[in-house]
This record gives structure tokens, C-alpha cells and sequence, in this order.
């Protein structure tokens, strides 16, 4: 059995710098992860957030969320109010989905 492990251990070591290297693929990997990580923000935003808030809501010259760290602390709100049940990385999808669509709030570098 530690044979087995050590042999997928090393395997995993030297296949993944050679896949990595690649900047071409790199770069498409990143921007299919940005897609998908957008797409499921939206996604999340039209199931879970329009089900209490209008989109109004969020173009309102009143609103909360003045910087982007609130915004997410308010996404984060709702998610446990609510028992959304998403994870940290479901959050910050809609966040930065909802900052792109209606808050254009300077994200955090």
C-alpha cells in the first residue's frame, strides 16, 4: 500500500510542474475558472438574492455597502441569516458579480 502512495505521490510531483509550465494553458485555465466563478455568482444572485431583494435594490443611492469589504460582509450576512449554505468561495462569486453589475466599488487588490 505505501508503495501505491508513493508511486501517485511521485507521479503527481512530476506531472504537475510540466502541466503548470505551460502559460498558454495556464492562462486558459484561469480565464475558464473566471467564467465558471462569474456564471455561478449570477447564478447564486438570481436563485438566492432576488428571492428577498429587488434588483432596485442594489442600484438604490442609499445603499449600505459602500466599499467592497461590506459588500461581501453583507453577502456573507444574508448567507448566514438565511442558512444560504454557501461556501467562502460562493460568497466571494457574488460579491464580485454583484460588484461588477451594480456596485463598481474598487475591489481589494
Amino acid at each position: 500500500m505505501k508503495k501505491i502512495l508513493l508511486a501517485a505521490t511521485a507521479i503527481c510531483l512530476t506531472c504537475g510542474p510540466v502541466l503548470a509550465a505551460d502559460p498558454d494553458t495556464g492562462k486558459e485555465l484561469y480565464d475558464e475558472v473566471q467564467i465558471e466563478r462569474t456564471y455561478q455568482g449570477e447564478h447564486r444572485t438570481d436563485i438566492d438574492c432576488e428571492t428577498c431583494h429587488d434588483t432596485d435594490f442594489f442600484s438604490r443611492s442609499d445603499r449600505k455597502a459602500t466599499t467592497y469589504a461590506k459588500l461581501e460582509a453583507m453577502v456573507e450576512g444574508c448567507n448566514t441569516n438565511l442558512d444560504v449554505g454557501w461556501f467562502p468561495e460562493d460568497v466571494a462569486d457574488v460579491a464580485a458579480y454583484m460588484n461588477r453589475e451594480f456596485y463598481q466599488l474598487p475591489a481589494p487588490e
